[in-house]
C-alpha cells in the first residue's frame, strides 16, 4: 500500500496544495515534530506541484524577514507576539497574521490560501491484488480492496474522504460534530455513526449499507436517500436517477475477508464479482444461464477454481478460449 499527500497537476500550485505547504511549514518548525513526519514530509515533498509549494511557503518567510524594523510593522508585529506568547504552539495563528502583513505591504499581489487551514490530505492506495486495513487518526477504520486509491481529510470541523477508483469499506468512529463524509462520482455519502461499503469502478458508483444509518446525496440531480441496512443504491453521472435495491450485507462485504461469498447470487452476478479480482476471465456464452443461483464460498483471485467448481455445482460446461478465458455453456 502506498500514502502519499494529494496534488493535482497545473503551472502553479493548488489552493488546497499551498495550505498543505503552509501546514507542512509550521508543523517542521515545532519542537515535537517527529521522525516518522519528518519522513512522510519528504514523500509529500517528492511530488514536483508540492515541492514548488513548500518553496513559496518558505520564500514567504524569507521575505517576512528582510521586512525586519519596518516602522509601520510595529504594530502588526506586536500583535504576532501577544498572540504567540499566549499561546507558544498555535503556529498557524502567526503564519496567518504573517500572510496578511504580505498582502498589506504587496497590494494583494501575492496569491495565499492560509485562511482555509484544512488538514493536508492524504492519499491511501492499494495495487492490483492487495487489500490494507487503516486505522484514522479519528477512530474510524478503513478496509481498501485492490487497486482502491481515497484521499483523507480531517480536521476540527469536518472529516472528508474521496474515493477515486476501486472499494472501500468504512466503520466509522462516532463524532456528532465531525461529520464524516465520502465523496464518490457526483455523489456524496454522509455517515451517522455505522459501517458502509462504496465502491467507484467503470464510471458507476455503488454504495451498499451495512450497519446503521447512511445518507447519498447527489446535489446536481437534487437527489437524497437514507439507506437502512441492506440497502444499496447505484449510480453514474449519465443516470438521472438513482437505482435501489436490497442486498446480503454479508455477501456484498465478503470479499474484505479474502473469500467471496453466495447466497442464491444469479450467476451473472457472481461472475462479476469473481471476474473482478481474477486474470482468467468467466464468461456465460448462453444467456439462458444468467439467472441459474450459486451459493458457496471461492477464493478471491482464484478464477480457474471458480470455474471447475461451476462445472460440478451448475448444468454448464466449461470451454477455454485461445487467450485463456472460460466460456460456459448449457451442458
Amino acid at each position: 500500500m502506498s500514502i502519499h499527500t494529494s496534488a493535482m497537476q497545473g503551472k502553479s500550485p493548488s489552493p488546497d496544495v499551498m495550505a498543505d505547504a503552509e501546514r507542512w511549514y509550521a508543523r517542521l518548525k515545532a519542537a515535537d515534530c517527529k521522525a516518522s513526519e519528518r519522513m512522510e514530509f519528504q514523500r509529500w515533498q517528492a511530488a514536483p506541484e508540492h515541492a514548488a509549494a513548500y518553496a513559496a511557503t518558505e520564500k514567504l518567510w524569507r521575505s517576512l524577514g528582510q521586512l525586519a524594523g519596518r516602522p509601520d510593522l510595529e504594530q502588526l508585529s506586536q500583535q504576532i507576539l501577544a498572540d504567540t506568547a499566549e499561546h507558544p504552539r498555535s503556529s498557524w495563528r502567526l503564519i496567518a497574521i504573517a500572510a496578511s502583513i504580505l498582502i498589506i505591504l504587496l497590494g494583494g499581489g501575492v496569491f495565499l490560501t492560509i485562511q482555509n487551514r484544512q488538514a493536508p490530505a492524504v492519499v491511501y492506495a492499494t495495487q492490483s491484488g492487495e487489500r490494507s486495513t487503516i486505522k484514522l487518526a479519528d477512530g474510524s477504520q478503513l478496509v481498501l480492496n485492490f487497486a482502491t486509491e481515497l484521499d483523507v481529510r480531517i480536521n476540527k470541523k469536518t472529516r472528508r474522504l474521496a474515493l477515486h477508483k476501486g472499494e472501500a469499506i468504512f466503520t466509522v468512529a462516532p463524532d456528532d460534530k465531525r461529520p464524516f463524509k465520502v465523496a464518490a462520482g457526483d455523489g456524496e455519502v454522509t455517515a451517522l455513526g455505522t459501517q458502509f461499503q462504496v465502491r467507484n469502478e467503470a464510471k458507476q458508483v455503488a454504495v451498499t449499507l451495512l450497519e446503521g444509518r447512511v445518507a447519498v446525496e447527489r446535489p446536481k440531480e437534487r437527489e437524497h436517500i437514507q439507506l437502512t441496512p441492506g440497502d444499496q443504491v447505484t449510480f453514474t453521472e449519465a443516470m438521472p436517477e438513482m437505482r435501489q435495491r436490497k442486498v446480503d450485507p454479508e455477501v456484498a462485504s465478503s470479499w474484505a475477508t479474502g473469500r467471496l461469498l453466495f447466497r442464491s447470487t444469479p450467476l451473472s452476478e457472481a461472475l462479476e464479482a469473481v471476474n473482478r479480482y481474477s486474470a482468467t476471465q468467466i464468461r456465460i456464452a448462453d444467456p439462458a444461464l444468467a439467472d441459474l443461483p450459486i451459493s458457496g464460498t471461492f477464493e478471491v483471485g482464484d478464477g480457474p477454481s471458480v470455474a471447475f467448481a461451476l462445472e460440478a455445482l451448475l448444468p454448464v460446461r466449461t470451454v477455454k478460449t485461445r487467450d485463456g478465458d472460460v466460456l460456459l455453456r448449457h451442458r
